[in-house]
């Protein structure tokens, strides 16, 4: 069984934060094996609701699932897709790990960041180097455009975001994120995902995040698992290699998946990825994680919801860019 609670977190600047936890439950016995918690930073456009048969799947493995929405995506306030300073999305990351922290004590604590998710990920590592961080799960990181993005074209983006920051300057296709039809669909149907339109200043925001990511990558230490499909269209598999051949990390891992598009973990062939995913979580777990212990309660901020389903070791949808 996989209890699923839903619940709010106030940024720094006031803004209210959407938290979906997903943990381990059994039939009436709240005395769980807890082995490790994913904190997951989704992608541009996307909601943190998206990962719930992820969740399902560790949850079954004993590992808790906590993300939230974004600024300016699904639940959480802010203009849509809009962020003024790429470090607000740090400091809300800073917020939300204090949180999961809080909530889940000194349980392995993992960070999974998908596409933006991934470059937010990537640099409060590298910038903040965060305590308690048990390793660093990279999908599809945003570390390059997928595609070139001509130098006039970037200079005058950065004029619009300076004066009209709100501006769309480009639209995420559906299509790009996989090649599994099902998912392309239901994602274009989700009234939560915005792929409408990103505002000049975010993507202006994002490029600078990146070359940020790529000047400090030695000044990466955690474990490190990265992992892309090599026909991604929207973010640049040549750019997590790069980035995993100069992260100052020891202990590294790249997996590039033949043929896949954006979504790797929703993609034809994600059982595949899922399964080497996990088996790279569950090998840096330590052993003496796993210990009878009280499930959590991770509704200490502003409870919306809570309700308790069938977790499934199957895979669906549950990811974006």
């Amino acid at each position: 069984m996989t209890t699923h609670s839903e619940s709010r977190l106030q940024a720094s600047d006031g803004l209210m934060l959407h938290v979906h936890s997903w943990y381990p439950d059994t039939d009436g016995d709240t005395d769980i094996p807890l082995r490790a918690v994913v904190a997951i930073v989704h992608g541009m456009g996307e909601h943190g609701g998206r990962y719930a048969r992820l969740a399902a799947h560790f949850a079954s493995l004993g590992i808790a699932t906590v993300t939230y929405d974004l600024r300016g995506h699904g639940r959480s306030e802010g203009s849509r897709v809009y962020v003024n300073r790429f470090d607000e999305y740090l400091n809300d990351t800073e917020i939300f790990l204090t949180h999961v922290r809080t909530t889940f004590g000194p349980t392995p604590l993992f960070l999974l960041g998908h596409s933006m998710g991934g470059a937010i990920a990537a640099l409060y590592t590298i910038t903040r180097a965060p305590a308690n961080v048990s390793g660093l799960m990279l999908s599809s990181p945003a570390l390059a455009p997928g595609e070139p993005v001509a130098p006039w074209m970037v200079k005058a983006g950065r004029w619009v975001s300076r004066w009209l920051p709100k501006v769309p300057v480009f639209k995420i296709d559906p299509a790009a994120i996989a090649r599994d039809k099902t998912v392309v669909d239901a994602a274009k149907k989700d009234p939560l995902n915005a792929y409408r339109g990103t505002p000049a200043r975010t993507a202006a925001e994002l490029l600078d995040a990146m070359a940020r990511i790529h000047a400090n990558a030695d000044a990466l230490h955690l474990p490190l698992y990265v992992f892309h499909g090599t026909a991604d269209r929207l973010t640049a598999p040549w750019a997590s290699e790069q980035f995993h051949g100069n992260a100052g990390s020891q202990d590294k891992t790249l997996r590039l998946y033949p043929g896949h598009f954006h979504e790797t973990l929703n993609d034809l062939d994600r059982e595949k990825v899922i399964d080497e995913l996990t088996y790279w979580l569950l090998a840096h777990v330590p052993e003496t994680a796993a210990t009878k212990r009280k499930h959590p309660q991770p509704m200490t901020h502003e409870p919306l919801m809570s309700e308790t389903s069938q977790a499934k070791p199957a895979f669906g949808t549950h990811h974006s860019h």
